[in-house]
C-alpha cells in the first residue's frame, strides 16, 4: 500500500470515529416533550410483616468459653497438661494408650526446634512440635507421629535413636 492510500484510510477511520462519538450527542432527546406518569394507586397491598422478637437462640456458648478460660493460663498453656493450647499433648505411656509418638528431642530455643523438625521432615518423618511449660521455662519438644501400632512405634524409637544419636522416648499422643 502506498503512502497516499495509507493517509486516506487513516483519515477516513478518524472521521468515522468522530461521527460515531458526536452523532449520538445530536440526537440525545433535548426538545422532546416530557411524559408524565400518574401516581401509583394505594390499592397495592403490602405483605403482612411480623416483627422478629427472638434475637438469637439460647446457647451455652458463654459458659463454654468461661470453662475453657479456666482451663488455660494467661500464656495459653493448658493447666492440666502444661502444653500450649491447640498443640499435640505428649504424656506418659499408660496401659490405655492407643496412640503413640516418639519424642526425639527437646529444645529451649524455638528456632532450634524448628530447624530439627525441618531436618526430620526432610528425611521423610512426620515430625511436629509440642510446646510445654515447666514453671516459667518453656521447652519445645520435637516428636514424630502419631502411630497406632505399638510395635511400629518401638521400632521407630530405636531407628530415630540410632540415626540421630539421641535418646528418643516413647510417649502417649493426644490432641
Amino acid at each position: 500500500m502506498n503512502e497516499q492510500t495509507r493517509y486516506r484510510v487513516t483519515g477516513s477511520l478518524f472521521l468515522l470515529a468522530v461521527v460515531i462519538v458526536c452523532l449520538p450527542m445530536l440526537f440525545d432527546g433535548d426538545g422532546l416533550p416530557s411524559v408524565s406518569l400518574e401516581p401509583m394507586s394505594s390499592a397495592v397491598s403490602l405483605p403482612d410483616v411480623r416483627p422478629y422478637r427472638e434475637v438469637a437462640p439460647q446457647s451455652d456458648f458463654i459458659a463454654r468459653v468461661d470453662a475453657l478460660r479456666r482451663e488455660v493460663d494467661d500464656d495459653g498453656f493448658h493447666r492440666g497438661s502444661n502444653t500450649l493450647f491447640g498443640e499435640p499433648v505428649l504424656g506418659a505411656v499408660a496401659s490405655a494408650t492407643d496412640v503413640w509418638a516418639i519424642q526425639v528431642a527437646s529444645f529451649a530455643e524455638h528456632d532450634n526446634a524448628l530447624s530439627f523438625r525441618t531436618e526430620l521432615r526432610d528425611d521423610g518423618y512426620e515430625a511436629f512440635l509440642s510446646t510445654i511449660k515447666n514453671g516459667n521455662a518453656i521447652r519445645y519438644r520435637v516428636a514424630v507421629g502419631p502411630l497406632l501400632d505399638l510395635t511400629e512405634a518401638e521400632m521407630l524409637q530405636q531407628e530415630l535413636s540410632g540415626q540421630y544419636e539421641v535418646a528418643a522416648r516413647l510417649m502417649a499422643f493426644s490432641h
